[in-house]
């Protein structure tokens, strides 16, 4: 990698890191908690229009010591025109509840996004996702459910020319869509890390995942995130 590539990495690892300490001085009074994220998505094109995705993810929780949930994802995407799609996707969750039980919930969703080239580096990308969440009530008590949320997500990606990376920042706002008491957001994520391409259709992905509560007694999640995505 040459000085000047090696550089705009530096650069961009120490904004990531002055980001997420800028974002754990907000809201001290809420306690921390650290976990890693460990997952694999498999992508297919069906044809110019049509793709299938599954992913299996599993998430530990407390400082790294505790399992906190095994997910696996299923969904179709279809592209509208250039840059636009939308996408159907079935989620599994088998969790570790708030009342300490082993739980499945069942979580459906849909999608529309819009990835933007601002230029040959920078692209931009939104996604808007309805989402429902069906948990089990014989393992908890829930006031809401199903639990119906609207998830919006910005992200920046910056190519490397010459590279193999494609460092990003995102972030993202979740509202409620069905609380009695009144719906407003009450989760943000905070997204920064890298992907890095094996070959022409394997990629590694490393991130710092920031997940701030505004309502409850939830405790800050800060994650370690390493993924692995083909494409066929």
């Amino acid at each position: 990698m040459s000085k000047k590539v090696s550089k705009k990495v530096s650069k961009y690892s120490i904004f990531i890191v002055l980001l997420f300490i800028s974002f754990s001085l907000l809201g001290q009074e809420r306690e921390t908690d650290l976990g890693a994220i460990f997952s694999v998505r498999l992508n297919k094109d069906l044809n110019r229009f049509f793709g299938l995705s599954f992913e299996e993810e599993i998430r530990l929780l407390t400082n790294n010591a505790g399992f906190d949930r095994l997910k696996s994802d299923i969904g179709i995407d279809y592209t509208i025109v250039k840059g636009l799609k939308v996408g159907v996707f079935y989620n599994y969750i088998y969790v570790y509840n708030s009342d300490f039980l082993y739980e499945s919930r069942h979580r459906y969703y849909a999608n529309l996004s819009y990835k933007y080239g601002v230029n040959r580096k920078l692209t931009l990308t939104w996604r808007t996702r309805l989402q429902a969440t069906y948990r089990d009530e014989t393992r908890g008590e829930y006031k809401i459910n199903p639990k119906y949320v609207l998830r919006n997500r910005l992200e920046a990606e910056y190519n490397i020319l010459g590279t193999r990376w494609k460092p990003y920042l995102s972030a993202e706002a979740t509202n409620t869509l069905n609380d009695p008491l009144g719906n407003e957001i009450y989760k943000l994520r905070f997204q920064g890390g890298t992907s890095f391409r094996l070959d022409r259709t394997t990629y590694l992905e490393f991130y710092l995942r920031a997940d701030e509560y505004l309502t409850g007694q939830d405790p800050r999640v800060i994650s370690i995130g390493v993924g692995c995505k083909k494409n066929f």
